[in-house]
């Protein structure tokens, strides 16, 4: 089986649509309601905007090299995902200054129209990297030459670091994805590999 990338994408995923349920119970009227939406954003924006600057670093400079161009939509992409973060801080924002009820309530709707059409967006995109991005890497790459490519982050992380990630990703994975971090990380750092697949919260994900 072929070396892929992208498969944190079903925990983005997951995270994209958990709080696009929560925006939508979300009684607008109430601040600590909000506060807890607006939080989850924080975090998830956040993510996002990390996942966005790992493949504009790491992924598309290895199409540049090959002279492919399958990536250049896929950054627009990203730009535009750049330009609707501030459109949603600041509807939360209004939410949390407006004083009349009636105006939090339709501020909160627009909120959840702009951050379920993000949803929308972002669900698009993701399937564009896996089904045009991916083949691409895969044609133009060797698998050890692909599997080198998460050295860099893997050199600098700790064990515990690892292990964090992996009890973040894995719940939202299937046996042969789990596997497949492991085997990346083995390859890349066999001794850090020891370490991380003899703690005991990893066996358990594993099971």
């Amino acid at each position: 089986m072929r070396v892929k990338f992208y498969r944190e994408h079903k925990y983005v995923s997951a995270a994209l649509n958990s709080l696009e349920r929560l925006i939508a119970k979300t009684d607008f009227r109430k601040d600590a309601e909000v506060e807890v939406a607006r939080s989850e954003w924080v975090d998830l924006s956040a993510m996002l905007h990390g996942h966005a600057h790992y493949e504009e670093e790491r992924l598309h400079p290895l199409l540049e090299r090959k002279g492919s161009t399958v990536h250049r939509h896929a950054h627009h992409q990203h730009e535009e995902m750049d330009a609707t973060f501030p459109r949603i801080d600041a509807l939360f924002e209004a939410v949390m200054r407006e004083e009349d009820q009636d105006t939090r309530v339709e501020i909160g709707d627009q909120l959840y129209l702009t951050f379920r059409k993000f949803v929308g967006e972002n669900l698009l995109h993701l399937h564009e990297e896996e089904t045009k991005i991916l083949p691409e890497l895969q044609r133009l790459y060797t698998d050890e030459e692909l599997r080198s490519v998460e050295d860099a982050t893997y050199s600098v992380m700790t064990c515990e670091e690892m292990i964090a990630m992996l009890q973040v990703l894995f719940p939202h994975m299937n046996a042969l994805d789990k596997e497949a971090f492991l085997e990346d990380i083995k390859f890349l750092q066999p001794e850090k590999f020891e370490k991380i697949a003899g703690d005991a919260p990893i066996a358990s994900i594993l099971e």
